[in-house]
């Protein structure tokens, strides 16, 4: 039988132990390390989705004018206030973060923009790109020769982008245009506008109000012939109930398209609206306030988007210049000889400030571009 020396089981159990804390040492330090790293890593993506929130949100309230860009960068004051980093400890403050504008999703960028006079002085400002740079102190990486702070950088733009409606994005009436040149049609807001007409009106009194103060230039039905109402595309009462309650329209549409206007009386189509009026949380019959947009607090089920055409009929067609916001009215006359009215609340922007919409004649969405 052999028998081990005493100094050799020492000498292997002092190997061992070297080895053990060897490996220690290096698991705690790849431990250190991974920690490091995953505050960066957390720091990254709180920086991120901050910027995504404010770019957002600060988008949202350009509308060609100096109290668009105000309001934006106001918006990003609230929203670093609001968000933190650093798991909850410290703010987006001042001196880690820019806002900049462009009228392109590409730049140039601005903190600034410089005012090109005129009443809408920033129309073409319809980007955003905030900017946040953080700072994460390092614990363990220092030790391996690295530096004792790590700067991540979130970023986001957004823009005020054109909108193809698709299918069911819109109701089936299509106001005519007063002014097809102007960025809200000759519409003004917080006015109420026709969106059905009876036959042959030819009385300026059965004409909604913001149709009467363009009279005898807008008589509608004049111009369109007896049997047209203001409905397109659909002819059925059925399809349009459908498309009325639950925008069950069968095309996208575009601005530029051409739409082919519809006939008949269709009275059941009063009762489709007021029945989705009666959708609505919000139950206040606003009266028209030419200038001023209603304050609707609703949820969504009366502000109505609509395609407004350029008022030149061709063969039956009308071009499609832009898309409008209409407030309904609580109920409707169930005569479909009656004259339906709704109170225009701006040329269309997707997720904007309310009354408050971008200058462009068209329908637009707030949205990341990157």
């Amino acid at each position: 039988m052999m028998i081990r020396s005493t100094r050799t089981n020492k000498g292997e159990r002092g190997s061992v132990m070297l080895v053990t804390a060897t490996s220690l040492i290096m698991l705690l330090g790849m431990l250190g390390l991974s920690a490091d790293i995953g505050r960066v890593y957390i720091a990254k993506h709180e920086a991120q989705a901050f910027a995504d929130l404010a770019a957002i949100a600060a988008c949202r309230h350009l509308n060609g004018k100096q109290t668009g860009i105000d309001a934006a960068n106001a918006e990003v004051v609230t929203a670093a206030a609001a968000n933190k980093w650093n798991f909850g400890t410290q703010t987006f403050g001042s001196a880690i973060r820019t806002l900049e504008f462009s009228t392109t999703q590409n730049g140039p960028w601005s903190a600034t923009p410089t005012s090109a006079g005129g009443a809408t002085p920033f129309a073409n400002v319809a980007f955003v790109r905030v900017t946040v740079t953080p700072t994460v102190n390092l614990a363990f990486m220092p030790a391996v020769g690295t530096a004792l702070t790590q700067q991540v950088t979130g970023r986001a733009v957004a823009g005020i982008t054109p909108e193809v409606f698709p299918a069911g994005g819109y109701l089936p009436f299509t106001p005519f245009a007063h002014t097809p040149a102007d960025p809200n049609f000759g519409f003004i807001v917080g006015q109420e506008y026709g969106i059905h007409w009876p036959g042959n009106i030819n009385n300026q009194n059965k004409a909604c109000a913001g149709d009467q103060a363009s009279w005898p230039d807008f008589n509608v039905s004049d111009q369109v012939g007896g049997s047209t109402r203001g409905y397109f595309e659909l002819q059925s009462a059925s399809a349009i109930r459908d498309a009325i309650l639950g925008e069950k329209q069968t095309d996208p549409v575009a601005v530029g398209d051409m739409i082919t206007l519809t006939n008949g009386n269709k009275q059941t189509e009063a009762d489709a609206l007021t029945n989705r009026s009666g959708y609505d949380t919000d139950t206040t019959n606003y009266s028209p306030t030419p200038g001023t947009a209603p304050a609707y607090y609703g949820n969504g089920m009366r502000e109505v988007i609509l395609p407004v055409n350029d008022k030149n009929i061709v063969n039956g067609q009308v071009k499609v210049i832009g898309f409008a916001a209409f407030l309904l009215y609580n109920t409707y006359s169930n005569s479909g000889n009656g004259t339906w009215c709704a109170i225009y609340m701006g040329s269309r922007t997707e997720g904007g400030d309310t009354g408050n919409p971008y200058n462009q004649a068209g329908a637009y969405v707030v949205r990341l571009m990157s």
